[in-house]
């Protein structure tokens, strides 16, 4: 059995989609804002554009890391920004943003197939585990980016 996820994820943010766009689009600034899930990032700063990559390392509340990179594939602000994922996960992430009255809701849609492993080998048994961590994290991201909005934007 390949160790193929897909999680639909939705966030409602009271903010301007442009500013939830520039933060999400920012993954080399992710630590700084979502520093429970992501412990490093490396790579291309500035807005999000086709080529431009990060190299990440990250944690779930379970007790493992993984390390992968993610590549932009395409963005078009304020709405989507997709890349693709290599490394411990390969598979796609996408955002997809619209404007909710004067707030935003930010969709993702994360595809990965998990290489990394002992996870792998597991995911037939453990998927509910590896389901509730990724639960825990984008948990954690919906509360980061309202508390790091609130000190940089001016709510919607």
């Amino acid at each position: 059995m390949q160790a193929a996820y897909r999680f639909l994820d939705r966030w409602v943010v009271p903010y301007p989609i442009e500013d939830v766009y520039d933060l999400l689009g920012e993954i080399v600034a992710y630590p700084e804002w979502w520093p429970d899930v992501f412990l490093e990032a490396e790579g291309d700063t500035g807005a999000p554009e086709p080529g431009k990559r990060a190299d990440l390392k990250t944690r779930g509340y379970l007790p493992y890391r993984l390390r992968y990179s993610m590549e932009c594939v395409e963005a078009d602000r304020p709405i989507r920004i997709r890349s693709a994922l290599s490394g411990d996960f390969e598979g796609s992430a996408e955002w997809n943003l619209r404007r909710d009255g004067d707030g935003t809701v930010a969709e993702l849609t994360f595809e990965p197939v998990v290489n990394k492993a002992g996870v792998r080998q597991l995911t037939p048994v453990l998927r509910p585990l590896f389901r509730s961590n990724h639960i825990w994290a984008m948990r954690r991201g919906q509360r980061r980016i309202l508390e790091r909005l609130a000190k940089t934007s001016a709510p919607a």
